[in-house]
């Protein structure tokens, strides 16, 4: 009688652990599908609007987060200001005007290989490329509709080989060119096909040189190679995963991924070919809110700084398990 309790006893015990290790091994899993499917969860970790009260950020398009600066091109002050990675002004250039080292508007920026920076002097119709603490090198372009020739320059991106890619939203195209302003080639025109643009605000490439153009009226991503020819596009107008409503920021990380803002005030995160990873935001003006935001970047450790445009701030994301100090 003794034994067959023992025998029973030892019965429940192996039912327990055997139900544990299912749990255990279904936990597992989950977790894996979890990151297979793409599932991420981002934090914010700075607000600058709370950082800047000398030197405030205006009306922001643009902003542009290298390994040690974030620079930002100041809209309605027609100046540039660049910063710590945490927020502390360094320094700025510019004023209105029309002389080389001024502007009108400008909206946005890339860097090179050199640690040369260029703005898209938006008013002025040109490209402006300065030193990274703001001494002018060289300017080209000239209002017009030609080669080299501009009417409201936009987005800008530069490639590995420090080619120079502006996208000009009235014209509805693509322009590129070498790094002392040598015009190489451009494609695009008007319309809904591939190929082609409506509205454009900012642009980017990935670490192939494929270049990602918000193509805002027309609710899509459309990627390219380097030299303008068509490899996909993805997106459709709505608010679920994977649609947009008017598209204006991207940005290309590290590992190719693709991070979109729109209207909607959205982030969302995809792989190169357009497949959905993650989303997060909505329209307001709270910590981790956005208002007509028409700019991102992602810096060389993943963390995502937004240009929360009408907010006129600065707000920087992380993944959740990042350990990264926050300062709010």
């Amino acid at each position: 009688m003794l034994n067959l309790e023992n025998n029973y006893f030892k019965l429940i015990i192996f039912i327990i652990l055997s139900s544990l290790g299912l749990l255990i091994v279904v936990s597992s899993l989950s977790s894996i599908n979890s990151v297979i499917n793409g599932y991420q969860n981002y934090v914010l970790i700075q607000n600058w609007e709370k950082n800047n009260d000398v030197h405030k950020i205006s009306e922001i398009h643009d902003v542009l987060a290298t390994k040690d600066f974030v620079f930002v091109p100041d809209y309605e002050n027609h100046n540039i200001k660049k910063f710590t990675k945490d927020g502390t002004f360094v320094l700025e250039w510019g004023e209105e005007g029309t002389d080389p080292g001024q502007f009108d508007t400008p909206h946005s920026m890339a860097i090179d290989s050199q640690g040369y920076v260029y703005v898209s002097d938006m008013n002025n119709k040109r490209i402006q490329k300065f030193d990274n603490n703001g001494t002018f090198i060289i300017e080209w372009g000239i209002p017009g509709t030609g080669a080299g020739e501009f009417l409201h320059p936009h987005g800008m991106a530069i490639d590995s080989n420090d080619d120079v890619y502006v996208a000009d939203t009235e014209l509805a195209d693509i322009q590129k060119f070498s790094k002392d302003g040598q015009f190489i080639r451009k494609w695009g025109s008007e319309g809904e096909n591939q190929g082609q643009f409506g509205w454009m605000e900012n642009i980017d490439l990935d670490s192939k040189d494929n270049l990602y153009v918000a193509d805002l009226s027309n609710d899509r991503i459309q990627k390219f190679t380097k030299d303008g020819n068509f490899i996909l596009q993805w997106g459709s107008r709505g608010d679920t995963d994977g649609e947009f409503e008017n598209p204006a920021g991207i940005a290309v990380d590290s590992s190719d991924n693709v991070y979109v803002i729109d209207d909607t005030g959205r982030i969302q995160k995809f792989t190169s070919d357009g497949t959905f990873i993650a989303s997060w935001g909505s329209d307001g003006n709270g910590d981790g809110q956005f208002s007509k935001s028409e700019g991102l970047d992602v810096d060389p450790d993943g963390y995502v700084y937004v240009a929360d445009t009408a907010n006129k701030r600065i707000q920087v994301f992380a993944l959740s398990n990042s350990t990264i100090t926050p300062n709010k």
